[in-house]
């Protein structure tokens, strides 16, 4: 694997470049030392000098973001019987009607009780001890680095950014003054990480993990060995790497951020004068003035895991290549300039942030953002070492950064010429694509257009009421939306299926996320009852309330550590682990166990007013992927699946999501007056 060395040196790479005809002695190269972070969180990164070094030369440096870090409860192991109990409230709705199945379930849990359970708990109890957080290396392996799927479709998640109000639209309008106002943004973000400004989040009066803010940036996903079946992830000093990488046609270059002696932010033009290098200058076009053609390497990184590591092995053969790569490693993060596209409609412009074209795009890369021919933008995240909260923060407040500006002022400083102007320009990335490497690319082209082919994606953009309304009728307006789906679901299907909702336990110290088991006893009575005709109104709308609410009680319980899937999981990981070949207990094995956690619908929450996109794919390939925001006057929801495996259509759970919040609603707002009258 790449950089598995205590030090890392470019010597190797020198030695090889020094024979090559392609050599400039102008290049520099620098010993990198690994260093653990500050905050203990288990996680190195590479650099010439520790940060703290740096830090201590940042006049304005405060040390802010980290600080409580220390103070963050470690997670909980939750008691077994609590466990137990959860599971089998939880099973219910699936077995209602069938009291056999009911009480076989119940002698499977005291099965395990009385045998296997205490021995994998105790386990798991002694396996945390001195841990802060006991699942984190598990997760992160078997639920990211151990999976071999590729990352698109079936890991990153997305956000579209709304265009630009009317007063900015020379800005939105062009995509060159959009993508520089998208780099100074960023930066500016940068600089606060730097000078740890940012503040730690307080939920509560309770610090909340900022563990994911310090692995955000000159970082990325890295494919292992092919004998390991494993990735892993490198990060790099966000002090020492002031430069971007812009991806055009297909090919990746390299764009200063900062200045190279007072380490301050470049202006507005600098920037601009970069990009309009790389798309009008020489830097983009062969020696005959034609476009340069795409060297395809992007690609590579839509892969299935295996393949890429493969491939991986054979690019980093060249010398060249290999420095490349560490570039794209290195940098804050990808810009990808799609100036051949124009999404207009929601569908469109969620396509692109998700997908693209397939080339144009580096997915292993933990941040990338997008600009389209007519001005429309978005992001991609690299899901195996953060979720998608702090990178809503992070979009969140550069919309509203870009909102804010002053466009005569921002166009102006775009357009006056910097002294330094003309000595700024773009990096071409030199790839060398021997007939081997061409192959993986050709296979990594017609894999990613087989898969997204399979996708089917509508968005269901709700204008009618948002999350104010719900606040109106004194519910959870998460929960309520999960009663959306789930009415939406039953009258579509007849049934309900295993739903999971992502809750977020960032309370604890590296804490990402349990599930919520949207299914209960309570919803299973709402859905059934609703389209009875022998059920009055006004009790349609209590088993309304009394489903948000057992939802509400159930996500509340997840996010404090005390769910039942990710203790189950741990449990999982104890077998085998004092003896090979250990009996997995019977409930492991069992059927309905399985499909509980079988998550046919998936759905997660994150919102921001500034973006009109949110999502990435179904779990499970008979299912659903339900991507939704909860905004002030509207709702919103990203539908995805495979019909081919499923036989479902996003058209047809569209449609049912409509009628199911209108007659919420509906039934809501009659029942108010009733009480009234």
């Amino acid at each position: 694997m790449l950089h598995n060395s205590l030090v890392y040196t470019n010597k190797q790479t020198l030695k090889k470049l020094l024979m090559t005809r392609s050599f400039s002695s102008s290049m520099t190269y620098n010993v990198l030392n690994k260093f653990p972070m500050a905050t203990a969180n288990g996680e190195h990164y590479w650099a010439e000098q520790e940060n703290s070094i740096h830090q201590k030369n940042r006049p304005n440096f405060k040390g802010d973001t980290f600080h409580l870090q220390e103070k963050l409860p470690s997670l909980p192991v939750p008691e077994l019987n609590e466990t137990i109990t959860k599971y089998l409230q939880s099973i219910k709705p699936y077995i209602k009607g069938k009291p056999e199945e009911l009480s076989r379930q119940k002698l499977l849990c005291q099965d395990f009780l009385e045998n296997e359970g205490p021995v994998l708990q105790d386990r798991l109890l002694k396996y945390s001890k001195g841990k802060r957080n006991w699942m984190s290396t598990f997760w992160d392996n078997q639920a990211y680095l151990e999976y071999n799927d590729p990352v698109i479709p079936y890991v990153s998640y997305f956000f579209s950014h709304k265009p630009l109000p009317s007063t900015h639209a020379q800005i939105q309008n062009d995509p060159l003054l959009k993508a520089t106002a998208i780099v100074v943004t960023a930066t500016k973000f940068i600089e606060a990480i730097k000078d740890e400004s940012l503040p730690a989040e307080l939920v509560k009066g309770n610090p909340f993990c900022m563990n994911s803010f310090q692995l955000m940036f000159n970082s990325s996903r890295l494919p292992g060995a092919p004998e390991s079946n494993r990735d892993a992830n490198i990060f790099y000093s966000i002090y020492e790497n002031n430069f971007i990488i812009v991806a055009y046609k297909g090919n990746f270059y390299k764009i200063i951020t900062h200045d190279k002696n007072t380490k301050l932010p470049l202006t507005a033009n600098e920037i601009w004068q970069q990009l309009y290098s790389v798309v009008n200058g020489k830097h983009g076009q062969n020696v005959n003035g034609s476009q340069k053609q795409s060297n395809g390497i992007g690609a590579l990184t839509s892969l299935p895991r295996d393949q890429w590591r493969t491939a991986y092995t054979e690019v980093i053969k060249d010398p060249l290549s290999k420095e490349a790569l560490e570039t794209i490693h290195q940098s804050s993060f990808v810009l990808c300039l799609d100036l051949d596209k124009t999404p207009i409609t929601l569908e469109e412009k969620s396509r692109n942030c998700w997908q693209g074209d397939g080339i144009n795009r580096f997915f292993d890369k933990s941040v990338q953002f997008f600009v389209t021919g007519n001005g429309t933008s978005g992001f991609l995240g690299e899901h195996s070492k953060m979720d998608g909260t702090p990178t809503l923060f992070l979009n969140n407040y550069m919309c509203q950064e870009m909102n804010k500006l002053d466009p005569k002022t921002f166009i102006q400083e775009t357009r006056t010429p910097s002294t330094k102007s003309g000595e700024l320009q773009p990096e071409a990335l030199t790839f060398t694509v021997t007939p081997k490497v061409q192959e993986y690319i050709a296979s990594a082209k017609l894999q990613f257009n087989h898969i997204m082919k399979q996708e089917s994606l509508k968005v269901w953009h709700y204008n009618r009421y948002g999350k104010n309304f719900i606040k109106t009728q004194k519910m959870s307006p998460d929960a309520y939306l999960q009663q959306i789906i789930q009415l939406a679901i039953y009258k579509y299907l007849g049934k309900q299926l295993p739903t999971y909702e992502a809750a977020s336990t960032r309370k604890f110290f590296k804490g990402r996320t349990e599930t919520g088991r949207s299914v209960s006893e309570a919803s299973q009575k709402f859905v059934e009852s609703w389209d009875n005709p022998n059920v009055s109104n006004g009790e349609r709308v209590q088993l309304l309330r009394d489903s948000a609410a057992a939802h509400a009680s159930y996500l509340k319980m997840a996010s404090e550590g005390k769910g039942v899937d990710r203790h189950f999981f741990g449990l999982k990981n104890m077998v085998n682990a004092e003896q090979d070949n250990e009996t997995v207990p019977a409930l492991f094995k069992d059927p309905l166990f399985n499909y509980s956690s079988t998550w046919l619908i998936s759905t997660s929450q994150l919102t921001s007013e500034h973006f009109d996109g949110y999502g990435w794919s179904q779990v499970n390939d008979i299912g659903y992927g339900l991507a939704y925001m909860l905004n002030k006057e509207w709702l919103h929801i990203n539908i995805v699946n495979k019909p081919g495996y499923s036989g479902l259509t996003v058209d047809r759970l569209h449609h049912y999501l409509n009628v199911a919040a209108d007659e919420m609603a509906d039934a809501l707002i009659k029942d108010s007056t009733k009480a009234r009258l």
